[in-house]
């Protein structure tokens, strides 16, 4: 009788900790779910592209990347940057702080044999610089968006190396940033 009446409280026992591990699941899914729904309502998955003006007079840079909510009410970002040159892969997150939306941003890539670029071609000897170039770099960008107008400013630090070793930047640009429709 002693042993049954002991397996009946350890089965009690296993069923009220079960329990109480679904009740505490159960909580920690509630405000999960909440900021995924809040997430979504601020910025829906999908699409959005945006022209980056570094004010210099040269044409605008497009960044396109397409957004997925995480349940923890932040985002996952993936896309590419278009620069003159050059689709460069991009990935990041995103998260809402202070009623901006904040993007940190990793974009990298190259080219192959592209045209020569006078701002490149100043890189080499005088009459060194070859007709085409290889080249291969990265940026990184933190982007401080108006929720409401998907607009604002993005810092960004980049580098390029290219044929022959020779290094375009690093440099820093502080630039313009609207969303395109």
């Amino acid at each position: 009788m002693k042993t049954v009446l002991q397996q009946a409280l350890r089965a009690a026992a296993l069923s009220a900790l079960l329990c109480a591990g679904h009740a505490a699941l159960a909580a920690d899914a509630a405000p999960a779910a909440a900021n995924a729904v809040q997430a979504a309502a601020v910025w829906p998955a999908g699409e959005y592209r945006w022209a980056i003006d570094d004010g210099h007079g040269e044409p605008p840079y497009t960044l396109r990347l397409y957004m997925q909510p995480l349940p923890t009410g932040d985002y996952a970002l993936t896309g590419s940057l278009l620069l003159d040159d050059a689709e460069l892969g991009a990935h990041g997150s995103a998260r809402v702080r202070d009623g901006k939306l904040i993007l940190d941003l990793t974009a990298s890539g190259g080219v192959l044999q592209a045209p020569m670029e006078e701002d490149k071609r100043r890189l080499y000897p005088k009459g060194k610089a070859p007709e085409r170039v290889d080249s291969a770099g990265f940026a990184t960008m933190r982007v401080l968006l108006d929720p409401a107008t998907l607009g604002g400013v993005v810092q960004r630090y980049q580098t390029n190396v290219m044929t022959g070793h020779l290094v375009q930047g690093p440099m820093y640009a502080n630039s313009v940033i609207r969303r395109l429709p």
